[in-house]
């Protein structure tokens, strides 16, 4: 086990000191979350004020950019795409034999990858969650379970994302080109996971289906966790079954690439 750790945890290291000479990625990814704020800012502003309206299904208006606010960071720190099209490239290059050869697992390979990289976004966003109650009290993290809810749900976000990508990635043993899956799938995944609109404005039908899905926890379960928008009766049954999915999609994954190296033919090796 000891050995399992330091082996991967070396690639972590070696992954974060890459990360570090690409700083500036950090400061645009951070302008992209205020700058997208206030474009939703201006479009919300205008259907509650234009309509004198309140609220929409419960949110009042600084209650809905709270949440917005909060879906745009946790939308960042999940998503896994940039690493999804590093694993499709390596299968299709043929750079997946080193993989096989070796004592490496190509899927925890590239999840620590991915935690690398991520790394230095994982420092400023989680900065910003810390500021986000003391700048704006009362909004978001008011409890001391909202924030334990908060970071478990975030765990899994960032692994139910990953091991779905994983899913999508072994596609590339019978396919010749999924990029086009992953660039739809997470263009999809953005509108659906409620990164952009909450999932309680959806119509009814639609949300009950995403209800249905993992993709309710990848954004829309920790943010309203945060929110307190999430029974404490809830969070237990809504946890286990994001867990539930978890182990399902995994297998899902390790079955698919056992399956998908029978068929590898090493192209470009």
């Amino acid at each position: 086990m000891r050995e399992w750790f330091n082996k991967y945890f070396t690639v972590v290291k070696m992954t974060w000191i890459q990360t570090l000479e690409y700083k500036a990625n950090a400061v645009v990814g951070t302008f992209a979350i205020f700058s997208g704020l206030g474009i939703e800012y201006l479009i919300w502003k205008q259907v509650f004020f234009s309509q004198n309206l309140t609220e929409i299904r419960g949110f009042t208006f600084y209650e809905l950019m709270a949440y917005i606010f909060l879906c745009m960071i946790v939308g960042q720190l999940k998503s896994s795409w940039a690493t999804s099209l590093e694993m499709i490239e390596s299968i299709r290059t043929g750079e997946l034999n080193k993989y096989l050869i070796r004592p490496i697992s190509f899927f925890t390979y590239h999840f620590m990858i991915f935690i690398g990289h991520n790394s230095l976004f994982y420092i400023v966003y989680i900065t910003i969650l810390i500021l986000f109650p003391i700048v704006l009290p009362g909004w978001a993290f008011q409890t001391t379970f909202q924030i334990i809810g908060f970071i478990l749900a975030l765990i899994i976000s960032i692994y139910l994302s990953y091991t779905i990508y994983f899913c999508m990635v072994c596609f590339a043993f019978w396919f010749g080109e999924v990029r086009s899956l992953i660039v739809a799938y997470n263009v999809s995944n953005i509108i659906l996971s409620g990164q952009i609109i909450p999932l309680r404005l959806f119509p009814d039908i639609i949300r009950e289906f995403i209800y249905l899905t993992p993709l309710q926890f990848l954004v829309d379960f920790p943010v309203s966790i945060a929110t307190g928008s999430v029974s404490y009766d809830l969070w237990l049954q809504k946890m286990l079954f994001a867990l539930f999915w978890c182990v399902i999609i995994t297998v899902i994954g390790r079955v698919s690439y056992r399956f998908g190296v029978r068929v590898y033919e090493g192209f470009g090796a």
